[in-house]
């Protein structure tokens, strides 16, 4: 993802800083729209995908927007295939559909998504083929037939987004209803440009990029609250944590050290004073499992150097913040990180050797672990890594896992250094 994010930038700059610029520097509105539109897609979907590798959303929205940079330059340099906005109708709105298929699960479920998606994408090239066969392919009777088919194929769409609505419960309703929305308003959109007719003027492309530009507005907001919710999730989870230990353990204890203590059998009184003692170790195991022994004495530094002379690995430590006072939240994240990745080497990567990289700049902090196992390592729900994933988010940081059968393992966690 990193090597192909800077080129996808440049390729949107040079198709907005070349033919754009060239074709549309008389109508600077018409450039206005059609760039905000492209770029919101490009850099929207590339948030998204780095953010989100596992979900298809971010990548699609990156596709949409190039595709959609591309009509424009061939609106005016080939405008016989280009007309009317015939070839977003072919892939760009597709492109769309898909998107609002994957945008809750990230990836196709089930036979039924898969044959609606197939069937948009399939939907234009079977009228072409068609027409080819017939004999009587032309720009007027695409037109003719989008405007005739347009409204079907909305109607049918609406109800498809309106079960899947009604299926959701009301938390799933509330984080995707801005994506669902921004889709709604471009299918109305497209079905008033498409059943009217394209029209001439500035408004026809403003009212189809208004449309298109809502997708990745409305597709950023429902991330952002499907983060939100994540992070409420693990703070719940990490509370039931705390309240379960303290009553199965702790108030377990106290308890009968209480009623032991209140007997006048000295054996008793004896055995109630050493419940209250093994109370306090295990209140001090369970701040520790909160904030680490080592790192509250030693900093993450030191614990980081500690967790590497336990491995049974050897550990190379690159240590680069020694010299930094880091925020609580962000060294409790880092040393876990290094504490989950150094483990998962050791227990399922049969690694060799285990690298740690601890370094500064720009304002965050990175912590990278790398090993030479046997790769394949996977951040699914409920492991580790997912854990690990929502303690660095809730820092306001991302974690990226890379890792291919055979090269290895690379756990990155970027973070600010002003998270709190």
């Amino acid at each position: 993802m990193e090597l192909l994010r800077w080129p996808l930038r440049v390729a949107t700059a040079t198709l907005l800083c070349g033919p754009l610029l060239a074709l549309y520097w008389m109508d600077p509105w018409e450039l206005a729209c059609l760039a905000v539109t492209g770029v919101l897609h490009v850099e929207v979907g590339l948030r998204l995908w780095r953010e989100r590798p596992d979900n298809r959303i971010g990548l699609l929205l990156v596709a949409c927007g190039l595709v959609w940079l591309l009509d424009a330059w061939g609106r005016v340099a080939l405008p016989s295939l280009f007309a009317a906005g015939m070839m977003l109708s072919i892939v760009h709105d597709p492109m769309h559909l898909h998107a609002g298929l994957v945008v809750s699960s990230g990836r196709l479920r089930g036979r039924w998504e898969r044959l609606v998606a197939a069937a948009g994408y399939a939907y234009w090239p079977v009228i072409v083929a068609g027409a080819m066969v017939a004999g009587t392919l032309s720009t007027g009777l695409l037109l003719d037939l989008r405007a005739l088919s347009y409204p079907l194929v909305g109607v049918f769409l609406a109800g498809l987004f309106i079960v899947r609505y009604r299926r959701a419960d009301r938390a799933e309703r509330h984080v995707y209803a801005p994506f669902w929305a921004a889709l709604a308003v471009n299918g109305l959109c497209t079905a008033m440009l498409s059943t009217v007719t394209y029209g001439s003027g500035h408004w026809p492309t403003a009212l189809y990029a208004l449309g298109a530009a809502l997708i990745p507005v409305g597709a950023a907001l429902s991330m952002h609250r499907v983060e939100r919710r994540h992070l409420r999730r693990a703070r719940d989870r990490e509370r039931r944590r705390v309240e379960r230990d303290v009553h199965d353990g702790v108030q377990q204890r106290l308890l009968a050290a209480a009623m032991m203590l209140r007997q006048d059998d000295p054996a008793l009184v004896a055995r109630g004073a050493s419940e209250v003692e093994q109370a306090i170790a295990d209140l001090r195991d369970l701040v520790r499992g909160m904030n680490p022994a080592a790192l509250v004495c030693h900093g993450l530094s030191g614990a980081v150097a500690a967790i590497a002379e336990r491995a049974a690995v050897p550990v190379l430590v690159d240590d680069r913040v020694s010299h930094l006072t880091l925020p609580e939240p962000v060294a409790v994240a880092a040393y876990f990180v290094t504490m989950e990745a150094v483990t998962n080497s050791q227990k399922h990567a049969r690694a060799g050797r285990v690298s740690v990289t601890l370094a500064a700049s720009g304002g965050r902090v990175e912590v990278t672990v790398h090993d030479d196992g046997i790769g394949g390592a996977l951040a699914v729900p409920g492991g580790g890594l997912h854990g690990l994933r929502e303690r660095v988010e809730s820092c306001g940081g991302t974690l990226r896992v890379s890792s291919t059968r055979g090269r290895g393992t690379a756990v990155r966690a970027v973070m600010p250094l002003a998270a709190s």
